[in-house]
């Protein structure tokens, strides 16, 4: 076991203690004894294979469009070569015009590349989200079969190499959701 995982299941131990505690001094709470779990979604999304897949059809559709953009930059660059080479033979009409048309070429390629950008956090999307619905479901599923109260995401990061964002907790009973007290407590502030 490594020590980043013993430091990692350490620090969830300690957090479900801490819950634990919390929930346990509350005015009027049950002495229970919660049952809490946990996940460790970077080896699930690193190991799952379905979830293997939609990243490696993602990883094709982002080489097209790193071509693409690759093509344009490099055309942009190598024009911007061409007028830096030559700017100083070139009349001032030609150097205004050059310089318009780069400054045109520079503003196409940040626009395309915030279109490719945009195109790609949304083909992942389509590509994850069934795949992380269907993980997040079969997490309540077994908790709420077993009986947990919360199920902690047990990743060291909860932003994963692929860009999706991931809650620490994954599952927690709605009898425990203090919300509604909290808004009833901060009535009485008034």
């Amino acid at each position: 076991m490594t020590t980043n995982s013993m430091c990692t299941r350490f620090f969830i131990c300690l957090l479900g203690v801490l819950m634990l505690m919390a929930f346990a001094a509350v005015p009027g709470a049950k002495a229970q004894s919660g049952k809490i779990g946990w996940v460790d979604l970077d080896k699930i999304l690193s190991e799952y294979k379905e979830f293997k897949e939609a990243e490696n059809l993602f990883q094709k559709d982002a080489q097209v469009w790193e071509a693409n953009f690759d093509s344009l930059q490099t055309e942009y660059l190598n024009k911007l070569d061409d007028y830096r080479k030559q700017r100083l033979i070139l009349t001032d009409d030609t150097r205004k015009t050059r310089e318009t048309e780069l400054a045109q070429m520079e503003q196409n390629l940040m626009q395309t590349k915030a279109k490719f950008e945009g195109e790609a956090e949304k083909r992942r999307a389509e590509l994850t989200a069934p795949i992380l619905k269907k993980i997040q479901d079969v997490v309540q599923r077994i908790a709420v079969g077993e009986d947990f109260d919360y199920v902690l995401n047990g990743s060291q990061n909860y932003l994963t190499s692929a860009g999706i964002q991931f809650s620490p907790i994954m599952y927690a009973k709605d009898k425990l959701d203090l919300t509604d007290r909290v808004f009833e407590e901060l009535a009485k502030l008034k």
